[in-house]
């Protein structure tokens, strides 16, 4: 199974098998995303998108023909409602009835889906249920499907980001509480990208909740950039490098640097030179400029490390604020919530000391998840070091690619 995940920062895919029990990762691929193409889930530039996709899926001779896709951002709608008991046929058309009560747009202009999660006690004799209420505005999907469309694949299925993960951390997952005492166990997926936040709820492996924060990493970045008057790009670089640390020992620690693009289009140009001269001297200055680069952001980080720390502080307690928002309100609709852990996940999940920071302020154990945990891998097409660099960020893609259709 193909699937494709459209991200601010980056676009993924990822091709997963079925062997027995388990999954087989047979290849992946990862690409910038264009600049202001894609903000909170919706693509503002499919064209742009489309060739950057193109580019991506030949680089990795990835030709599978059909894709699954997952759409994300605060206009898509899910909630779980209680409405009398009835057969499938019977909710799709009750559901049309329903939606308006949780739903800010026009329905026609949007998709609706309604799944039964489970038969509820009889109360009063009436009998009712408990439903999964999904919305979105038709044109987020279309979005997506205009991209595929260019580049030749059909899709396949459409799901949502949440279920999505799911799937991707179902090996890290609480199991449903059999003790009153004991609480309703629920595990948070926290998966901070570069333009949004996603916090799901879990209990088991059903969906509880889940809430898009118009705040992610990009924010970080574009404070830096404004203050030191740099590229967003350095910005990133300088992000990744500091992180949430205040001390010189994890400042030498530093994570390893984003893959710069411009750089391996230079080097593949350079390669392309027939004049074994030519090559030599091109690529010596690729490699010159990309070291005074490097000299200069470190420079930058030394001399104004606190001032950088700053303002990643403030950025991501911006997003945990939030975030605690979202838990005390879950916390006000159900009685004796016990939150198990925090699953962190996305691009931001490696930031240095994160995950620490995150635990110290949230009282709760954090894991920064694998979600290649119990998958295998085809070490003739996949780059194990490159697969390991951004694991974190393939998240979403791999649930995806775990639908069963």
């Amino acid at each position: 199974m193909l699937a494709i995940d459209f991200g601010a920062r980056s676009i993924k895919a990822v091709q997963l098998s079925r062997t027995g029990g388990g999954y087989h990762l047979e290849n992946f691929g990862i690409v910038l995303t264009p600049p202001d193409s894609i903000l909170h889930g919706e693509i503002k530039d499919v064209a742009a998108v489309s060739q950057a996709l193109a580019k991506m899926l030949r680089k990795k001779r990835i030709y599978e023909r059909g894709s699954v896709i997952a759409i994300t951002g605060q206009k898509v709608i899910v909630r779980e409602i209680t409405t009398p008991l009835m057969t499938e046929k019977e909710l799709a058309e009750g559901i049309q009835w329903e939606a308006p009560k949780y739903v800010p747009y026009d329905l026609k202009e949007s998709l609706l889906d309604a799944i039964k999660i489970e038969e509820l006690e009889e109360k009063e004799g009436s009998k009712m249920m408990k439903v999964l209420l999904v919305a979105a505005p038709r044109s987020l999907v279309e979005q997506q499907i205009s991209v595929l469309k260019n580049v030749k694949i059909q899709p396949k299925a459409v799901d949502i980001v949440a279920n999505a993960q799911i799937r991707a951390f179902e090996n890290y997952l609480s199991p449903v509480s059999s003790s009153e005492e004991d609480g309703t166990r629920i595990d948070i997926v926290l998966s901070i990208g570069a333009s949004t936040t996603e916090i799901t709820l879990i209990e088991g492996d059903r969906l509880k909740f889940t809430r898009t924060i118009l705040k992610g990493g990009n924010d970080i970045n574009k404070a830096i950039e404004k203050k030191f008057n740099i590229p967003f790009n350095e910005a990133e670089v300088l992000k990744r490098k500091i992180g949430l640390s205040l001390s010189e020992e994890k400042t030498e620690k530093v994570a390893e640097m984003e893959e710069i693009e411009e750089t391996e289009e230079a080097l593949g140009k350079v390669a392309e030179e027939k004049e074994e001269e030519v090559l030599t001297n091109k690529i010596e200055k690729v490699k010159k400029e990309k070291t005074e680069k490097e000299n200069s952001e470190e420079s930058l980080a030394l001399a104004n490390q606190k001032e950088i720390v700053d303002l990643i502080n403030a950025g991501v307690y911006e997003i945990f604020n939030e975030v605690r928002k979202s838990l005390n309100y879950f916390k006000t609709q159900y009685q004796k919530v016990n939150y198990k852990r925090i699953i962190l996940c996305g691009g931001m999940a490696q930031l240095p000391n994160l995950g620490q920071v995150l635990k110290k302020q949230f009282g709760i154990t954090v894991v920064i998840a694998n979600p290649l945990k119990g998958i295998t891998v085809n070490e003739h097409e996949v780059d194990i070091n490159h697969l390991d660099k951004y694991k974190s960020a393939l998240a979403t893609a791999i649930g995806l690619a775990k639908r069963e259709r």
